[in-house]
Formats: structure tokens, sequence, C-alpha cells
């Protein structure tokens, strides 16, 4: 009985951005000996015809936007050797990248994002990487594309208070094998009362991927003066040289408040300069791991 070999799916909406994602999804693909669906959603027909000079809409677009991801996949993905397959579908970007994530039952999303949009009717409706993210159950890696990367040597595990930041153990083990890579455990220290809880946690942590056979390092950071929690974890990243950074995100539609004030994982999705991997946390998933705490 053979084993199916992992699936990466990559939004395609032939941006820049979404061409940078395909290149780091061939990154990933080899790494995992994984095949490639590109898939493009046609949720307004404006940007296509453009693209394509034609006043053609619809179905009678779609072997247009089918040739054009085939061509994509000869550029980037033929000549790694990876296979692939191109889809086309009709509707919202998120909804769409969500319901076909689960039919072929991806086992990574890759996807581009222009970062934080400006105006109110985009922060209101929010953005579909970030809607991505809180709707798909596999992991889901956003890329700005201002550092790309050929590899992944270190990964960045930013860890906080709370129980779901621990479920990205398994992840991080797994892409650290894959690649190679060392963790970076890091917790950013906003208040003295919290060191003790912090630097346990941390301990937990890094003590347990070590025994796993992962080169893990931890550190607590002094935040720097008029700086954000993810401003911080994003100068630490940078400065370590991380290439992949780790965080996790409950899975299911937001409420109204987070699109129109935000909250920390759009802000790393938006502003990280190196992909972000978002994980969905399970409710019982590595529970038994953690449950002295």
């Amino acid at each position: 009985m053979s084993i199916e070999s992992p699936k990466i799916l990559v939004p395609v909406g032939f941006s820049e951005q979404s061409i940078l994602a395909l290149r780091q999804a061939v990154v990933f693909a080899k790494a995992m000996k994984a095949s490639i669906t590109l898939l493009t959603v046609m949720e307004g027909n404006g940007f296509l015809k453009k693209l394509f000079n034609t006043d053609q809409s619809g179905d009678d677009l779609k072997p247009m936007v089918k040739a054009k991801l085939q061509e994509l996949a000869n550029e980037h993905i033929v000549a790694a050797g990876i296979d692939f397959q191109v889809m086309v579908s009709q509707g919202l970007v998120y909804e769409e990248v969500a319901k076909v994530s689960e039919i072929i039952d991806a086992d990574l999303v890759i996807m581009g994002t222009n970062g934080k949009p400006q105006n109110f009717r985009k922060r209101f409706i929010g953005s579909n990487a970030y809607r991505v993210v809180t709707l798909v159950q596999p992991p889901v890696i956003t890329v700005k594309g201002v550092r790309n990367i050929e590899g992944i040597k270190t990964i960045i595990f930013p860890l906080v208070l709370d129980r779901r930041s621990k479920e990205k153990v398994g992840p991080a083990l797994k892409y650290a094998r894959l690649f190679g890579a060392d963790i970076k455990v890091v917790s950013i220290l906003e208040s003295e009362e919290k060191a003790p809880v912090l630097k346990a946690h941390m301990k937990q942590v890094s003590k347990f991927i070590n025994e796993h056979g992962i080169t893990c390092t931890a550190e607590l950071v002094e935040p720097a003066e008029k700086s954000g929690v993810v401003r911080n974890f994003l100068e630490y990243a940078y400065n370590n040289n991380g290439d992949l950074l780790i965080i996790t995100e409950e899975a299911g539609e937001r409420d109204i408040t987070d699109y129109l004030l935000g909250n920390d994982v759009q802000a790393m999705v938006y502003h990280s300069e190196i992909p972000v991997m978002c994980i969905t946390p399970s409710k019982v998933k590595w529970e038994a791991m953690w449950e002295s705490f």
C-alpha cells in the first residue's frame, strides 16, 4: 500500500506576492517531498480581464486562467521535479481556499500577503491571508516577500503565557527535522512578576525539543522602549537570522472588533519580513504533554 505524498496548496492571484509565495512553496515541497496545487479564485473579474486583455468573464475566462497557472508551474515547479495540479474556482477567496484545502486534504497552505490593509473597508473585511489563517485546519504560511528563503536554518518560536502557544512544538519539531534547522524559543518580558512563570515555560519547552534531537535555545528578552510585543518578536527574529516564525491562531471567524482594532496574529502576518507559519491549535492535541501546567 503506497503512502500518499503531502500536499501544499498555493493560492495564486498573479500578484508579485503570490508568485513569491509560489517560489517559497517550491522550497517546502522539496523538503517535504510534496506535490503543489495552484489555485486561482475568481472573486471579481476586473483584474483578470485586465491581465488577459479580454472582455470575457466567468466560465469563458477559466481556460485562460488555467493556461496562466500552467505557465507558472512550468516556470517554477516542473524544473524542480515536483508533481502539481492547477485549479480555478469562483467565490470569496478565503472561503474557496478553505474549501479546496479540505477537498485535497492539504498538509500546508502557502500564500502571499500585501501587508496591512490601508483603508477602512479593507480593515473591516480583513485581508484574505488573515481570513485564510482563521478558517483552514492545516498550517498556513504567509509570505510578504521581503526576505525570501532558500531553506530554513533557524525557526523562531515565540512563547507567550497561553497553553495554545505550546501546540507549536509538534510542527516546529517536524519542520526543524525536515530542514535540519535549529529552534530559538523567545519570550518578551512584559512585567517582572511574569518572569518566573515565563522562565518555567521556556525551560520545559526547550528541554522537550532538545530531548527530541533538535538544537534549541531559549531567551527571555527585555522589550525595547515604546515597542509592542509583536515588534519585539520581529526584531528578535531579524537579529537572529530567523527564516520562519511559528505562531498559533484560534480557528473560526473572528469578532468584528478584531478586524477594526487588529490583534497580534494580524500584526505578525501583516508586518513580518520573513515567512510566518500559523498553527490552529487542537483542543486536545498535546494536552497530555503539558498537563503539569
